[in-house]
């Protein structure tokens, strides 16, 4: 089976901060990593969401264009993701003649099969600015929790807005109150779709519970038809007469992105796009923050429907809850959380990895705090891993030089259990359940090495501790690799393994002898 994993494209106006990195990405290359692992053919794509209001808006700040802005963007992203250990096997960008040609294509087969529709609408415009507003550059208060509403979505709660819902409304460039004048748009005939997405829903299995809770509960309004163009400057041209001078709104073309990204990997690695795009034994797994959950579920699932070209449609959609600081959603737009730069300032990848995937709201929002910080990384990572790791090879290395080899094998340490529990919370996408269940094998394992006190020992009873502790080593290093990888190549060192020669399986296993190098502590304290 091939596994097909996505995350949701980080939206590059701004450096991304840690909610960002937990929302998505993190998970994606967690799950990515294990399945590696597991030795199925995996391929990991995401990219850059780099149309919108939004790039005009920063651009016209820093007096360049939205296209210098967005690979300037692109660029230090890509190398902020490379640091904390993230492995696309393909990262792109939207603004790409490749994604404009699906987009086309897209829009031409939906619109071919009915499901484009003209509507003269009200847009806003200010007559200060003497300019048509798209989406961003509106901002007011939401009439659901009275945040801030931020063009077609609330800041604060998440709920999809009609721009008419918002609450004493305003231009973002010059502050000044909008009016609505009368402006011919194109909009995607979702109702026409309703029936085949509900049927999509209902037959869906694999989608974690937020997904479903999300999807479910806003399949119970009636579907609207969505408006796909903008009156603006900067996106894709929609090729169609009368709409030259519009651009695609940027929800349309970045979900195609991921469709874009597969066949620019294709291309540069002779692979054919079907075999990953209209393949039934391929598994579409697809990763995101709960905001952008009815954009996978109902929104992209529609389109590909619509175009009635048998694409292949997400068997698994993964969103999780919001990261928060004492209640306050990160926020990359409105300048809140740590951004990823900051981060990686202060402490080194793996804590950052470590902690957020210790935090992963699988369920609901996840309060974050420097105390958290501190306890998760000082009392678990270092003192429960990272300390046994170190004892028990700094024992076998100064007694033995390597993991002795023993002349009969009687386990006497059970974890198979564990073992079968931490598989499952991976497969199942549980990543939080999964860290804490390796962090008690961890602790069965100080318990194992602490209690049969092999100082005491003599050397045939000694070699048989240390066998069974370095094995033990071994097991938590593979199992802790999808989450921090760093520390697992430096255990891997240390016993002289290849990461690409290792399984999934081998961390169930007690049969690794062999030669070890010095060991050195692998974690500081913060």
């Amino acid at each position: 089976m091939q596994k097909l994993i996505t995350s949701a494209l980080p939206y590059i106006h701004g450096i991304p901060h840690l909610g960002n990195i937990i929302g998505s990405v993190l998970p994606a290359d967690v799950y990515s990593k294990f399945c590696r692992l597991k030795g199925e053919k995996t391929l990991f794509i995401c990219g850059s969401d780099s149309h919108g209001t939004m790039f005009e808006i920063a651009a016209k700040k820093e007096g360049i264009t939205p296209e210098e802005l967005v690979y300037r963007n692109h660029e230090k992203v890509k190398a902020i993701f490379s640091k904390f250990e993230i492995e696309f096997d393909y990262y792109g960008i939207t603004h790409s003649e490749t994604n404009r040609k699906f987009t086309y294509h897209i829009f031409k087969k939906l619109d071919e099969n009915r499901y484009i529709k003209e509507k003269y609408i009200e847009s806003a415009y200010c007559e200060n600015c003497n300019l048509y507003l798209a989406d961003r550059w509106i901002e007011g208060n939401c009439p659901y929790c009275n945040g801030l509403a931020r063009g077609d979505q609330c800041d604060d709660c998440g709920k999809l807005l009609d721009i008419k819902e918002i609450i004493k409304p305003y231009c973002v460039l010059c502050k000044n109150k909008i009016i609505f004048k009368k402006t011919k748009h194109l909009f995607f005939d979702l109702p026409k779709l309703e029936p085949k997405i509900k049927k999509f829903v209902k037959n869906s299995t694999g989608w974690s519970n937020l997904a479903k809770k999300e999807t479910i509960g806003f399949l119970k309004q009636k579907l609207k038809e969505r408006s796909i163009t903008r009156d603006s400057n900067w996106g894709f041209k929609v090729p169609k007469k009368g709409y030259e001078n519009k651009v695609f709104y940027v929800w349309f073309d970045a979900p195609i992105g991921y469709i874009s990204f597969t066949e620019e990997w294709c291309e540069k690695n002779n692979e054919n796009l079907e075999d990953w795009w209209k393949n039934e034994n391929v598994r579409l797994v697809q990763f995101m923050g709960k905001d952008n959950t009815i954009f996978h579920t109902i929104i992209f699932p529609a389109m590909l429907i619509g175009c009635d070209e048998k694409w292949k449609l997400a068997d698994r959609i993964i969103s999780c809850g919001w990261l928060k600081t004492k209640d306050i959603k990160f926020s990359k737009s409105r300048g809140k959380g740590m951004t990823t730069e900051e981060a990686l300032k202060k402490y080194p990848p793996d804590c950052w990895r470590y902690i957020l995937t210790s935090l992963y709201p699988e369920q609901d929002d996840t309060l974050f705090s420097n105390s958290i910080l501190k306890e998760k990384i000082n009392n678990e990572f270092a003192n429960i891993v990272g300390n046994f790791v170190h004892r028990v090879l700094s024992f076998c290395y100064s007694n033995f030089g390597e993991i002795p080899k023993i002349s009969k094998y009687n386990k006497n340490i059970e974890v198979g259990e564990i073992f079968k529990e931490i598989t499952k919370n991976f497969e199942n996408c549980r990543f939080r359940s999964a860290l804490n269940s390796i962090i008690h094998y961890a602790k069965i394992s100080n318990a194992y090495f602490n209690n049969s006190e092999p100082w005491n020992k003599d050397d045939e009873k000694k070699k048989e501790i240390c066998f069974y502790s370095g094995n033990l080593v071994k097991n938590i290093a593979i199992m802790l690799y999808p989450i921090v990888p760093n520390f697992s190549k430096q255990v891997f060192e240390f016993l002289n393994l290849n990461i690409n020669k290792l399984r999934w399986e081998d961390a169930n296993k007690f049969n690794y002898s062999s030669k070890i190098k010095k060991p050195k502590p692998l974690i500081n304290k913060i």
